[in-house]
């Protein structure tokens, strides 16, 4: 199993150590000529004691024997929600004033087995839509929606209904 990428009490230099000891194993150099390398480069015969500049200096001493360094990989962007039944999540979902919001929403789709539907329901209902017409949550406030969200906070709150 992977370690987590940050763990309580690591040192904060840990990546670019990690790339220091990954150039010397792609340029195949044995741990004698590492260590020529690191004194000559900094002073010091290991990694543990650097700072982060001789890090640097030690990473473009391998780039120039020739080791090509690899962009750090960019973490995963966060998987945006599939659409539950025929509804779907606003169009303006990555708007940042109204994403937190949204976000709430949809964890409470989630967990209450809801649709997008019930939440247009519920919000036309709250902002008096005319018989028929349904309000569309990407025109709403961020007031208006952060009323909705407690709504439906009270609503995921009751007890469900026993019915037979």
């Amino acid at each position: 199993m992977a370690a987590p990428a940050r763990q309580a009490g690591r040192n904060p230099l840990a990546n670019l150590q990690a790339r220091i000891h990954l150039a010397k194993k792609q340029l195949g150099l044995t741990d004698e000529e590492y260590r020529l390398h690191l004194q000559a480069s900094t002073g010091k015969t290991s990694s543990k004691g650097m700072n982060r500049r001789e890090m640097d200096l030690v990473l473009l001493g391998f780039v120039k024997l020739g080791w090509q360094p690899t962009a750090p990989a960019v973490p995963a962007a966060p998987a945006k929600p599939v659409p539950t039944g025929n509804m779907r999540r606003p169009t303006n979902w990555d708007d940042p004033a109204k994403n937190p919001m949204y976000r709430k929403i949809y964890a409470m789709i989630c967990a209450n087995k809801w649709h997008w539907g019930y939440v247009r329901g519920t919000a036309s209902r709250m902002f008096q839509a005319r018989k028929g017409e349904h309000v569309v949550l990407e025109f709403l406030t961020g007031a208006e929606l952060h009323a909705l969200v407690s709504a439906l906070q009270i609503a995921a709150n009751r007890p469900a209904r026993n019915t037979p």
